[in-house]
């Protein structure tokens, strides 16, 4: 076999097993179409050898992908839909709230102002133990490979990873549904767009969950979402009429939602508006992975 085939295979970044199968894989198929002939020494150009070193990749992964076994152990790289972009101009939520804190400014004309001052460094010191608790700080940190793979692009694009089991209130209780967690292990990213004024909340869920699990999340958005209709003054809305749900072209299921309260009948800023959340939630039945990206604003103040 060419020794670019070779360095083909060993840039391809995964884990030694997974490179190991694709080079038998792609071993057995050139053996099976190449006629036997003496193998001789022959000077390649720059250009040749980049060809070579694609049509390594080409063929291996069209071999392997032939191969059950060696198909669920790629899996992963090959389901590229999951990685949601984050929305151009977004900033990670604690580098936001950060920046915040140092715009921050508490007049020390105002009554009490050591004990408000005291009050806000207790509240910044809890939200930076809470952020250290549950911010991954190592690479694989997730038993399942794909959930290590996306947490993985999304870290190297600025954002804090959160894992879901140290976020206790993420996950709601509620009546007649039986398993109260939605979810086996995952995590999340959250990141603010535009200002404080217009700008509004992002949230990126991913987790790997059963369909039973994702119909608790899924009641679960639903049941938050009445709770805010009820505090707007709006009629609660059935399940079905709230979740529309569709299958992708890559044969996810796809599942719509979106909420939005009324105008405010009292502004007190020239930004003042509804609130609105917005969701698009991605799931594939056979990884059990799922991907949920919220969008969360409007209000007053």
């Amino acid at each position: 076999m060419q020794d670019e085939y070779v360095k083909a295979i060993e840039k391809i970044e995964m884990d030694n097993d997974r490179k190991m199968e694709m080079r038998k894989a792609l071993e057995q198929e050139l053996a099976s179409s190449s006629p036997k002939k003496p193998a001789k020494t022959t000077r390649l150009s720059g250009g040749k050898k980049a060809a070579i070193a694609a049509a390594a990749v080409a063929v291996t992964m069209t071999a392997v992908m032939c191969i059950p076994t060696t198909r669920s152990a790629i899996y992963a790289a090959a389901k590229a839909i999951f990685n949601k972009p984050i929305p151009e101009g977004a900033i990670d939520e604690s580098a936001y709230e950060s920046s915040a804190r140092a715009e921050r400014v508490i007049p020390s004309d105002i009554p009490d102002y050591s004990s408000h001052v005291s009050e806000v460094e207790k509240r910044d010191k809890e939200e930076d133990e809470h952020m250290k608790k549950v911010t991954v700080t190592k690479p694989d940190y997730f038993k399942d490979d794909t959930l290590n793979e996306l947490a993985k692009t999304y870290m190297e694009q600025g954002y804090n990873i959160m894992m879901l089991e140290k976020n206790c209130d993420l996950i709601h209780y509620f009546e007649n549904f039986k398993e109260a967690e939605w979810y086996t292990e995952g995590f999340w990213v959250s990141y603010h767009i535009g200002d404080n004024a217009t700008g509004y909340s992002g949230y990126t869920f991913v987790f790997k969950a059963t369909e039973k699990q994702l119909q608790g999340y899924l009641e679960n958005q639903h049941l938050t979402v009445n709770m805010d209709r009820e505090d707007h003054n709006q009629k609660k809305v059935k399940f079905g009429d709230f979740w529309k749900k569709s299958t992708d072209a890559e044969g996810n299921v796809v599942y719509k939602a979106s909420w939005k309260g009324p105008e405010p009948t009292t502004k007190l800023l020239p930004s003042d508006r509804a609130r609105f959340t917005n969701y698009e939630l991605t799931y594939d039945p056979t990884s059990h992975i799922a991907v949920c990206v919220i969008e969360d604003g409007g209000g007053i103040g």
